[in-house]
């Protein structure tokens, strides 16, 4: 959807930039394909009837994964009944397969050391970490532009590792476009202070799961120090059905210190598993190798590049 709202301000002039785009979009694929099909955004919701509508009539064929139903897509969200046609458009123009594998092969791979930390106050052991990262490079506050000519600070950054406290990413109005703009610039990051999810920060916790989704699509490396273990840091989300499975305690005594903090969301219950999932799979032996090859890769490449820029 960043794609889309991007040309949508490239068209802004036009009587309808909703239209060009479609028809951009259906000049250059015929198939269109979406992993993990979500809608949490207000914007979104309400041009993607419009959007698909004329996706579909120009002949585009949709392959979506999602672990929602489309009758579940945007629960609860702003202004709803506006989004209601785009699930009906949904259903008619697709068939809904119902995938009921309860294996999560991200979680099969093996935890490598070192790079998910566990405790409070380990902020000195995260620092060492990082400049182990980033070798005799001197680590200095940097400027990164993001979307329209915006830019975000970051605190430290040297050698494609960036150095940022959970607050200064996940409590500050950021969203996924600046995210990808920060991954633009930097392979790694190293996130002080990731707290235990609940009420009490609800927001910053979805700001976490975009930003998570962020750092592995663009198979970014996190370096980290957290309160819990990745299914510790949601264990107080639930969803509606999930809430209504807990017994009530009746008296005082037995009621736990942190059921005040309990947060009952729909969609941040149901994107906790996949966000639990990619953590767990970004902490494995396997993706860090494969981050470290691409990280050789493109060096190589800019090597030789240099050097047949030297030639000429």
């Amino acid at each position: 959807m960043l794609n889309v709202h991007s040309r949508l301000q490239r068209h802004k002039g036009v009587s309808d930039p909703l239209e060009v785009v479609a028809a951009e979009i259906s000049d250059e694929a015929i198939l269109l394909c979406l992993d993990e099909f979500m809608v949490t955004d207000v914007a979104d919701a309400l041009i993607l009837y419009r959007l698909f509508s004329q996706l579909f009539s120009n002949g585009i064929i949709l392959v979506a994964t999602s672990n929602r139903a489309p009758d579940n897509l945007y629960e609860g969200g702003l202004q709803r009944d506006l989004f209601l046609p785009f699930i009906a458009t949904l259903k008619e123009r697709c068939v809904v397969h119902e995938i009921g594998s309860s294996v999560d092969y991200r979680k099969l791979t093996s935890a490598e050391q070192g790079f998910y930390f566990i405790g409070k106050d380990l902020s000195g052991v995260l620092r060492q970490k990082f400049q182990q990262l980033i070798g005799e490079e001197a680590a200095v506050p940097l400027q990164v532009e993001v979307v329209m000519g915006r830019t975000l600070q970051v605190p430290l950054g040297a050698n494609g590792c960036a150095y940022f406290l959970f607050e200064e990413l996940c409590d500050r109005p950021l969203g996924a476009a600046d995210y990808f703009g920060l991954f633009n610039k930097f392979h790694t990051l190293a996130l002080e202070g990731v707290p235990i999810f609940g009420l009490h920060n609800r927001t910053a916790a979805y700001r976490f799961v975009t930003l998570v989704d962020v750092m592995y699509e663009n198979r970014a490396r996190l370096l980290c120090a957290a309160e819990g273990s990745p299914i510790e840091l949601f264990e107080r989300v639930v969803t509606i059905s999930e809430a209504q499975q807990i017994a009530p305690r009746t008296s005082r005594r037995s009621r736990r210190s942190d059921d005040s903090d309990l947060c009952v969301d729909n969609e941040l219950g149901f994107a906790k598993d996949r966000t639990i999932s990619r953590l767990t799979e970004m902490n494995s032996k396997e993706y860090l190798e494969q981050h470290a090859n691409m990280i050789t890769q493109k060096q190589l490449s800019h090597d030789t590049g240099h050097a047949d820029a030297m030639e000429m």
